[in-house]
């Protein structure tokens, strides 16, 4: 292993070279709408795509600007980032700033590289900004006054305009005349109150070229009341507050610098050397007569390619005796003619390029007359010492390239053959795991410990080729990846990678598994659709709702109400914050809400024993924990499970009270059935009464008759006597009473016992369709996280014993890996050499933004770096 020392050719001049470590990016939105855009600097291929490179840094710049306006009514002033390099020779950009204004109609910015830190001051490049915004503006309003048309002739008048400012402000960067300002030395941190302080967890991402600073989480997040005396109620009319703003400042401004870099690198590099390599490696691979080649191969190969390198290094030196001879000949051509006349001194010297040095010197001199003619604005005759400026260039360059191409060659052999290696065993283990019927949740899983792994192989090469560790040996490199990647993987937590998206995705895949028609399985039974719909319903609220919610509380128009307020009838924060959020206007019932359920969870947690400034200041704390905790991956979840447990409860208690009058109505039966029960045994008793007393009548009735009879009898024999008397017979016998009558008395009884009737039971409470919804969504989406987190232990160990057989795995394949020495060697040096940027790593260091209300209020966001965390504090200052 060895450090690359990275010997860069030296440019023709000092200017050129601070030239080539500079740029200056305008982009501007004019009166109508319409935007236009410059580049130039960092090689010749930036301002050739001019227009490409400001249309593509613009939205990364208007996304910021946007969102401070939008959020907290601020205009952005300026952002700075250093920019990190590996130690090498070579003049490479030192800084990155954006700044930012408008005037006359027209919003515009600069994007820019600083050789050198300090060399373009904030305020200055803003002001100066905010002049161009008006020149452009004038520029706009003599096209419309002047009745152009503007699509078709206006904007190619302003665009012209746009380029010549924007050089002319290049020019002037060079010159440093927007170096240091009075209102930068007031801006210093001993001179601002510091409101807020945030502390990031941050990591160097190498899986993108240039690297970023990625931030992985926020650690903490904690606001501070000033220091400083005066009204500090008031005060918070002019805090950063708003959660959109504390994430843009904590997360998306950081990791921006990144983006513009990736979109400057992209063209900002001279073509010449691009055009240099891409003739040597066509001619390398006609040498070679192959375009790619194994380990193997190259091991046979490799005195044939140094071979190469060496005469390709004669073939330039012999060349630029040639081109300066021919420079100095005083010769009157066309651009063709020049290119002919220098393929005409290589026949005439033919002894000194003999064998592949006559091809090189062929493909090498139209190579550097492509030069010319990119400048040569016409077919027009030119003299030969005119070409001294490109065609020194181009031989410069020449040079350079053949100082590195060997040992880069060989560096892209070792690299490859690891890289294609170790990627040929992770497809391998990918086809031999996923499945046709694999599960979502197994699936989910595996995708993202398998994107985590592959991200950290690619990360790992490319954090070598940053630092500019070489390697002799592709075995040795595999040993260095295979150990950083064991120790790497052991950290790797797959809930740092699984956000709220997987949840519902995997939520989503369950329902269409369970609930698809027959007919096709993107439809869904009503059922499924309805449970479909609920989960949509809670995504839109973790994900417009919540956050929509969170800013509205702090926006700067409600704190200022609730202040005025506050301050006016003297109310408490807690009675000013419901009127605040009920008067805000039109919003969704489900907005209504949730911010009700913010606003009493607010007054819950509140000390009513605070200041008024403590109050606001918990105010923000509560909002800003409680949206952390609202868009967590488990939060669709715990949303979920409390709407069906509300739901359940709601259901129970109705259950419960249906139970509770089913009781009392069943008691109060009792009471009706006995009372009737009653009237039916006093009936009975009547009943049988009567019949008892009817037959003790016929009973008696019967002796009576009997005794009448024997009466009769005994009469009649007294009168047939001697005597004829009968008044010594007893008395005749009574008859016996009949009983009443038995329906008297049955309605006498139901007279004093009427039946009473029994009481209906309610209907059975039955739960609503959405009950059901809701409770098999909360406890799909439970099992489905329990799930994850049995089969995530599981999905670990085998990644991690794959991890550990990657390189023997990767050792078997290496004697099968082709290696492409064409347009991959090529797109290997436009990265590691040819794009200079592609070694800077930016680092956020400032930022400043400014209330279009009080010109004289700026803020100064701060970031301070330490090993694998960052430090932002956001504070404000009155300018003198």
């Amino acid at each position: 292993m060895s450090t690359n020392k990275r010997t860069d050719v030296q440019a023709p001049s000092t200017v050129e070279a601070i030239r080539m470590a500079s740029a200056s990016v305008l982009g501007s939105t004019m009166g109508l709408g319409y935007p236009v855009g410059s580049a130039i600097g960092t090689g010749s291929m930036l301002e050739q795509h001019s227009d490409t490179v400001s249309m593509n840094i613009a939205p990364l710049i208007f996304h910021i600007r946007d969102t401070v306006q939008s959020s907290e009514g601020l205009e952005l002033l300026a952002i700075e980032w250093n920019l990190e390099r590996t130690p090498g020779p070579g003049v490479l950009p030192e800084q990155l700033i954006i700044a930012g204004g408008a005037e006359g109609g027209v919003g515009s910015h600069v994007c820019i590289l600083c050789w050198e830190k300090g060399v373009v001051d904030p305020f200055k490049i803003d002001n100066y900004v905010k002049v161009l915004s008006k020149k452009i503006g004038d520029i706009e309003r003599i096209v419309i006054n002047n009745e152009m048309n503007y699509e078709l002739e206006g904007l190619s008048v302003i665009q012209r305009f746009a380029d010549r400012l924007n050089s002319v402000m290049f020019v002037d960067i060079i010159d440093r005349r927007f170096q240091g300002s009075w209102d930068s030395f007031q801006m210093k941190k001993e001179n601002v109150d510091v409101d807020v302080i945030a502390k990031m967890s941050i990591y160097d991402d190498f899986t993108i070229l240039p690297p970023s600073m990625k931030i992985s989480h926020r650690q903490s997040l904690d606001f501070k009341l000033p220091s400083t005396t005066g009204d500090i109620v008031e005060h918070f009319k002019h805090r950063v507050l708003t959660p959109s703003a504390i994430e843009l400042l904590t997360k998306t401004v950081p990791e921006t610098g990144c983006e513009i870099l990736t979109e400057l690198n992209t063209y900002a590099y001279a073509m010449e050397e691009a055009d240099v390599v891409e003739g040597v490696i066509d001619v390398l691979t006609e040498f070679l007569q192959r375009d790619s080649i194994t380990l193997v191969d190259f091991n046979s190969l490799q005195n044939k390619i140094d071979d190469f390198v060496r005469l390709f290094a004669e073939t330039v030196n012999t060349l630029e005796y040639l081109v300066e001879t021919h420079i100095s000949s005083g010769k009157i051509l066309n651009v063709a003619g020049h290119r002919e006349a220098l393929l005409s001194d290589i026949e005439s010297n033919i002894d000194k390029f003999e064998g592949i040095r006559h091809q090189l010197a062929k493909e090498l001199v139209k190579k550097f007359m492509l030069s010319v003619e990119r400048e040569s604005m016409s077919n027009n005759e030119i003299r030969a010492w005119q070409l001294r400026g490109s065609l020194s260039y181009a031989v410069a360059y020449a040079n350079k390239v053949t100082q590195y191409f060997s040992k880069e060659l060989n560096q892209y052999l070792v690299v490859s053959a690891a890289r294609e290696s170790f990627f040929t065993a992770l497809r391998e283990f990918r086809s031999e795991t996923i499945t046709d019927g694999m599960d979502s949740t197994d699936m989910m899983l595996f995708e993202k410990f398998y994107a985590e792994v592959q991200s950290q192989l690619n990360a790992s090469f490319s954090k070598r080729s940053y630092k500019g560790v070489q390697y002799s040996d592709y075995i040795e490199l595999m040993d260095a990846i295979t150990r950083e990647m064991i120790d790497t993987f052991k950290h790797i937590d797959v809930w740092n990678l699984i956000g709220f998206s997987d949840v519902a995705e995997i939520a989503k895949a369950e329902i269409k598994k369970k609930y698809s028609t027959p007919q096709s399985d993107e439809s869904l039974t009503d059922i499924g659709q309805a449970i479909m719909d609920i989960l949509t319903e809670f995504e839109i609220t973790v994900t417009e709702i919540i956050p929509d919610v969170a800013d509205t509380i702090l926006s700067k128009p409600l704190i200022r109400k609730m202040v005025d307020q506050m301050k006016s009838d003297g109310s408490s924060l807690s009675d000013v914050l419901s009127n605040a959020v009920e008067s805000v206007g039109e919003k969704s019932n489900e907005w209504n809400k949730e911010a009700l359920s913010w606003v009493e969870g607010f007054k819950e947690s509140v000390d009513g024993t605070k200041s008024e400034a403590e109050s606001l200041l918990a105010l923000l704390q509560f909002v800003h924990e409680l949206l952390g905790q609202a868009i967590t991956a488990s939060s669709i979840a715990d949303r979920v499970k409390i709407e069906a447990d509300r739901r359940e409860v709601i259901f129970q208690t109705q259950f419960r009270a249906w139970e509770e009058e089913c009781r009392e109505i069943d008691t109060e039966n009792q009471s009706i059935r006995q009372h009737n029960q009653n009237r039916d045994d006093l009936l009975d008793q009547a009943t049988k009464t009567f019949e008892n007393e009817m037959i003790a009548y016929e009973q008696a009735n019967k002796e009576y008759q009997e005794k009448i009879e024997q009466y009769q009898e005994r009469i009649e024999e007294a009168r047939a006597s001697e005597t004829g008397y009968t008044g010594d017979l007893p008395p005749p016998p009574l008859e016996p009473e009949r009983p009443s009558p038995l329906e008297p008395r049955i309605e006498s009884i139901k007279r004093e016992h009427p039946v009473e009737q029994e009481k209906s039971f309610p209907p059975e409470p039955k739960p609503e369709p959405s009950l059901r919804y809701y409770v098999e969504l909360r406890d799909l989406i439970y099992d489905k996280l329990t799930e994850m987190k049995e089969r995530e232990s599981t999905m670990e160990d085998t990644f991690a014993r794959r991890v550990l057989r990657l390189q023997a795995e990767g050792l078997t394949a290496i004697s099968t890996i082709n290696i492409n020495i064409g347009d991959g060697f090529l797109e290997y040096l436009m990265d590691s050499r040819i794009r200079s940027l592609g070694r800077l790593l930016p680092r956020i260091s400032r930022v400043y933004l400014r209330d279009p209300k009080l010109s004289n209020l700026l803020y100064l966001v701060i970031y301070e770096h330490y090993n694998d965390s960052m430090t932002m504090s956001i504070g404000s200052t009155f300018l003198r």
